[in-house]
């Protein structure tokens, strides 16, 4: 899956999640820094993600995008965005987000902040694909 696909995708399970008052694009939200990410604003505040992506093996973005699909991930509950949402629960929160998608070309979705030796004040995912590509969602900022 390719970034632009996954900022939309992103974008429509994040506007329908309970406790979401509005969610744009980073470019929507005047961020001309990052191409790809979200603005996500909760009672907390407003939580700001990008979106990387490392392409699957052979993809070439020159030609047209082939989706590669599987078993889309078992759903999770994914909690209501409360008052507090520091980057370890946007961490957890997005990532029951995505999971519960029902997207079938996302395989699996790692946690940064559970890993073994997770890097201090680096928050995000890695979305696998069925494809091979992965999409490192990163916290840029959370006002909470």
């Amino acid at each position: 899956m390719r970034p632009s696909r996954f900022e939309e995708h992103a974008l429509d399970l994040a506007k329908n999640a309970a406790g979401v008052s509005g969610v744009s694009s980073l470019r929507e939200a005047g961020d001309d820094k990052h191409p790809f990410g979200l603005a996500i604003t909760h009672a907390g505040g407003e939580t700001r993600w990008q979106f990387i992506a490392e392409s699957s093996p052979g993809d070439d973005y020159g030609e047209t995008e082939a989706p590669v699909e599987g078993e889309p991930m078992a759903p999770v509950p994914v909690p209501e965005v409360g008052a507090r949402l520091g980057p370890i629960e946007a961490e957890a929160w997005f990532a029951a987000l995505l999971a519960s998608g029902g997207s079938r070309e996302i395989s699996g979705i790692e946690q940064w902040s559970g890993r073994a030796n997770p890097r201090p004040g680096h928050h995000g995912l890695t979305v696998h694909c069925h494809s091979g590509a992965r999409i490192y969602a990163r916290v840029l900022a959370t006002d909470s």
